[in-house]
């Protein structure tokens, strides 16, 4: 493997990494289809809005810092049951175990460049990151979320 330049740097700063927290947040509104949500929020970023439209029933929003905070929220009129929020919640670190693996295989098989095994390395931290049970603020990884949920006894 080649040593990672600034070139590369960038590369993940402003492709890699918005490309990837897409992907993992597009695992979430899959989730949330699969156990019907009503309205689905895809936020890409933080900070002033850059552009906002409709997919269906997924309204996406880019903001300007769009390489931080990326987050899916959902809703319908009947409550989500404790499988269903754990099953949002784990879609998007397995979107990210899956995109890893897939870059994983190009950099093997097919192309030997450092930005193939970079981002192969960003979606495996992504993957593992996300199943990491912790909170900071009001903020929880998809792994707390999940161990949160397990723990609870109401089906809500």
């Amino acid at each position: 493997m080649e040593t990672i330049d600034i070139y590369s740097f960038l590369f993940l700063f402003f492709l890699i990494a918005p490309a990837s927290l897409l992907f993992h947040e597009i695992g979430h509104v899959i989730g949330a289809k699969w156990v019907q949500a009503t309205s689905i929020q895809l936020t890409l970023g933080m900070g002033k809005e850059l552009w906002e439209g409709d997919v269906g029933n997924v309204t996406v929003t880019v903001r300007s810092l769009f390489i931080i905070n990326s987050y899916t929220s959902t809703m319908r009129e009947s409550p989500f049951q404790k499988k269903e929020k754990i099953i949002i919640s784990l879609m998007g670190p397995i979107f990210s175990g899956v995109l890893a693996l897939c870059f994983y295989g190009v950099y093997i098989i097919f192309i030997h460049e450092s930005t193939i095994f970079i981002f192969f390395l960003f979606n495996l931290w992504l993957f593992f990151i996300n199943l990491l049970p912790f909170r900071i603020g009001q903020k929880e990884s998809d792994g707390y979320t999940i161990c949160r949920l397990m723990i609870t006894k109401n089906s809500s």
